[in-house]
């Protein structure tokens, strides 16, 4: 994911920077890593007229930005992590501040001293970033409009995205990413598959309250949910691409839910 540009250039260093910064959120369960440009996205937000802000609005000087996610690696560091720290697991969402401690600590660990901007999956409002348009515009992954998947050519929807990060003052080291986005990927599965999806789609949508989605989802106390996330999940299945790295129950039931109830039974289960 991260370009090796040969010899001793600024851009080399950057290079070994970042791939610092990617051996450290790997080792925590955040495997997956791309930079882009901050133009890119801005330009498709003013060109489609997205609801969401440019993000050099955040401050003229971010050039470079780093999309952050995981694949089914994120489950067990986790779950390990609430094991060894209780604090965590009263979290209001563990898994964000799980994710949020861990990417603050390695940036600031490679980037010190760097003005820097972080945008969560959990942000809304004007900090809401289209973190799918980024995984495209970078080709982290396909990105399918109908279905609103993303597909990773290796890991199929087994994926989440978790961070957008804005870095001041080192546009030097990313002199090999091109002014203009590179082409988007080709599409990594059947057109039959994506019609599946599109169907579950639909499915799940006529077998759940649109109005009241969040709560069947999450349930107010995120202990209790309805069983509806399983219809949600059958849309990702759908995709035959990536099945080996497919989520195991917990962390896809976790995924949709946001069950606590899922945490201390994954606790309870390490040796």
């Amino acid at each position: 994911p991260v370009p090796r540009p040969p010899g001793n250039s600024v851009q080399s260093v950057g290079m070994t920077r970042i791939r610092h910064l990617e051996k450290i959120l790997a080792s925590q369960g955040l495997d997956l890593l791309h930079p882009f440009r901050v133009g890119w996205y801005d330009e498709l937000v003013e060109r489609e007229g997205l609801p969401v802000k440019k993000l050099s609005s955040f401050g003229s000087g971010y050039k470079i930005g780093i999309l952050i996610g995981n694949t089914k690696s994120l489950w067990p560091t986790f779950v390990r992590a609430l094991k060894e720290d209780g604090r965590l697991l009263a979290e209001k969402d563990p898994l964000d501040t799980y994710t949020q401690h861990r990417v603050t600590t390695a940036l600031a660990t490679v980037y010190p001293g760097i003005k820097l901007e972080c945008f969560w999956s959990c942000d809304y409002g004007d900090r809401l970033v289209a973190m799918q348009r980024v995984a495209e515009l970078c080709r982290a992954a396909y990105l399918d409009h109908t279905s609103h998947l993303s597909v990773h050519p290796s890991y199929g929807t087994w994926i989440a995205w978790r961070a957008v990060v804005l870095l001041e003052a080192i546009e030097s080291e990313f002199e090999e990413l091109e002014q203009t986005p590179p082409p988007p990927l080709n599409c990594p599965v059947s057109a039959e598959e994506l019609a599946a999806a599109k169907d579950a789609i639909d499915n799940a949508l006529s077998l759940s309250d649109q109005n009241k989605l969040c709560e069947e989802l999450h349930g107010e106390s995120k202990a209790e949910t309805s069983s509806s996330w399983r219809h949600w999940l059958r849309v990702r299945e759908t995709v035959k691409l990536g099945q080996d790295f497919r989520y195991c129950d917990d962390q896809s039931e976790y995924h949709y839910t946001k069950n606590r109830l899922v945490l201390e039974r994954a606790i309870s289960s390490l040796s």
